[in-house]
C-alpha cells in the first residue's frame, strides 16, 4: 500500500533525529548481527511515532496500530534487501528510499530535526479536521456537564430543571419528535415516566422511559416506577438520579428484580454519567452532540414553563464556557 511508506519515512526521521548514528536501512536487529546502530523501525513506529500523531494530529497516511506490520515490512530483513514491492506501490516506495538514502550520511542534529519537523508541518496539513456550522456555540463535553451541575443545584424548581436537561439530552440521542416531556406534577396517567422516547419503527409504542429525580430515591422508588413501565408495557427503563445526596442504591439487586418482569433497568447516579453515556450513543460527536444539547435545553426548559431568570442563567452559564 502506496501510504504505508509515508509512514516508514516518518519513522526513519525520528530515527535519525533520536540518534544520528542509526542505520535506517538496518530496520531489524535480530536480522543485523553486531550492528550496534540497528533499530527497530517497527517498535519505533508502533510505540513512539503512532501515539504522538494520534496526540498532535499528524496524518501518517494509514491508520492502524502498527502500520508495519504490513507488506512489504513485514517481510523485508533490511530496507534496501530486493523484498518484492507491489505494483501500484512500487513509485512511492522507490521515492521514500531515496529520501532515506539522502537522511543517512546527515551528521547534524539540527539538520536531523528540522527534517522531522518539516515531515510533521506537512502530514499535519493532512490530518482531517471536523467543525460545528457556522455561529454555533461551540462547547466541551466536560464544560458542558459542569454547566449542567451548576444549573440544576443552583434551584431545582420543583425538578423542572433536571427534567428539562434530560429531555434536552435525549433530544440529541433521538431526535426531538420521538421524545416526550411532560410538565411538572402533571398527571401521569399518559406517559410511563418524566422524560419518555417513542419508538422508531411504532411511533404509538414507548422505547425507553426515564425518570428523572433531583431528589434522594429510594430503592421503593424505583421499583414503583419500573413497575410502571411493566404495566404500560416498556421494557427498557432508566432512573436519572442527580442529588447530591443521593445515597448508593443496590444495582445488582435491582437489575435482578427488574429481570423478573421481563424489565431492562438502567441506574444512573449524577451527571456525568448520564451526560457521558447520552453523548456517546447519539451518533455524533461527543463535543457536537453537547454543543447540539445545548439549544435542545434551552426549548425543554421553555416547554417545562421553567421562568425566564432560569433560561437566562442557562445562557449565561454556557456563554462562560
Amino acid at each position: 500500500m502506496s501510504k504505508t511508506h509515508i509512514t516508514f519515512l516518518g519513522t526513519a526521521m525520528l530515527a535519525k533525529a533520536l540518534d544520528l548514528r542509526a542505520d535506517l536501512f538496518a530496520i531489524k536487529p535480530t536480522h543485523a548481527k553486531g550492528n550496534e546502530h540497528a533499530f527497530s523501525a517497527r517498535t519505533l513506529c508502533h510505540s513512539v511515532l503512532v501515539p504522538l500523531a494520534a496526540e498532535l494530529g499528524i496524518s501518517l497516511g494509514v491508520t492502524g496500530r502498527e502500520p508495519l506490520n504490513n507488506q512489504p515490512y513485514f517481510r523485508m530483513t533490511r530496507l534496501d534487501d530486493g523484498t518484492p514491492v507491489h505494483g501500484g506501490g512500487r513509485a512511492a516506495f522507490d521515492y521514500m528510499v531515496g529520501l532515506v538514502r539522502e537522511l543517512q550520511p546527515l551528521e547534524s542534529e539540527d539538520r536531523a530535526l528540522g527534517a522531522l519537523r518539516a515531515f510533521i508541518g506537512v502530514r499535519m496539513g493532512y490530518q482531517p479536521r471536523y467543525g460545528v456550522r457556522e455561529g454555533a456555540t461551540q462547547v466541551t463535553p466536560e464544560g458542558f456537564t459542569a454547566a449542567i451541575q451548576e444549573f440544576v443545584r443552583a434551584d431545582s424548581e420543583h425538578g423542572k430543571r433536571a427534567q428539562a436537561v434530560v429531555a434536552g439530552l435525549l433530544d440529541v440521542f433521538a431526535s426531538p419528535a420521538r421524545v416526550e416531556s411532560g410538565r411538572i406534577n402533571d398527571p401521569s396517567r399518559k406517559y410511563p415516566g418524566d422524560v419518555c422516547v417513542r419508538s422508531e419503527a411504532d411511533a404509538e409504542a414507548w422505547e425507553k422511559a426515564f425518570e428523572v429525580r433531583d431528589k434522594p430515591v429510594a430503592v421503593s422508588d424505583v421499583q414503583i416506577f419500573g413497575k410502571k413501565c411493566v404495566d404500560m408495557q416498556v421494557r427498557e427503563a432508566a432512573v436519572v438520579m442527580v442529588n447530591d445526596r443521593q445515597p448508593t442504591l443496590d444495582a445488582a439487586q435491582l437489575t435482578q428484580w427488574a429481570t423478573g418482569f421481563g424489565l431492562g433497568l438502567t441506574l444512573f447516579h449524577g451527571w456525568p454519567e448520564f451526560v457521558d453515556q447520552v453523548l456517546f450513543w447519539s451518533g455524533l460527536p461527543k463535543f457536537v452532540g453537547a454543543t447540539q444539547a445545548v439549544e435542545f435545553i434551552h426549548q425543554r426548559l421553555i416547554s417545562v414553563e421553567a421562568t425566564p431568570e432560569s433560561v437566562a442563567l442557562w445562557s449565561r452559564l454556557i456563554a462562560a464556557l
